[in-house]
């Protein structure tokens, strides 16, 4: 499984060892605010947070690309995760982000999803990659479109109303971050 490094972030496999730290980030109601999932219930966190971490695991076994741990290279925090993958019930690939709250609105989110967009077409070689999120969530928009994505539509998954973006390998403008 790949790492890959931007000027201040490692992103990094994860392992059933992020689950404490893990769990810290996804157990705050406003990062979970937007998320398909929904807020995780109080006494849930760890049991919800290992589900979701099986589940990054296994997608990089099974697809050989997903989503990585992100860590702030200068304090080698675990601050949240971002990466690619598989859209539910769909053949579309996903760039997806979640970060701990105190690292909003400082473009560590864009910076990972360059990283992760660009990984997915020079080492995956995918053809195109796709965004989505609540058609209110703006922050997120406002990532998806720094990263070089484009608003296609509006759609419906993971029985949500969302936002749908995509890019085009032919039309990414790597940026070595």
């Amino acid at each position: 499984m790949a790492e890959i490094e931007t000027a201040r972030l490692r992103l990094r496999p994860y392992t059933l060892d992020d689950l404490d730290k893990l769990s810290v980030i996804l157990s705050n109601p406003e990062v979970m605010k937007y998320s398909p999932r929904g807020v995780i219930p109080k006494g849930k966190e760890k049991q919800v947070t290992r589900e979701i971490l099986e589940y990054f695991i296994e997608h990089w076994e099974k697809y050989g690309f997903g989503v990585w741990a992100v860590i702030e290279k200068t304090s080698r925090k675990l601050i949240g995760h971002c990466g690619l993958n598989c859209l539910s019930n769909t053949p579309d690939i996903e760039v997806t982000y979640r970060f701990d709250q105190n690292y909003w609105n400082q473009g560590i989110a864009t910076e990972a999803a360059k990283a992760a967009i660009n990984y997915g077409f020079e080492s995956v070689k995918l053809y195109k990659i796709i965004a989505i999120a609540s058609p209110k969530h703006i922050a997120s928009r406002r990532v998806m479109e720094k990263a070089g994505l484009k608003y296609d539509k509006d759609a419906h998954f993971y029985k949500i109303d969302v936002v749908y973006y995509s890019i085009l390998r032919e039309n990414w403008q790597p940026d070595y971050f």
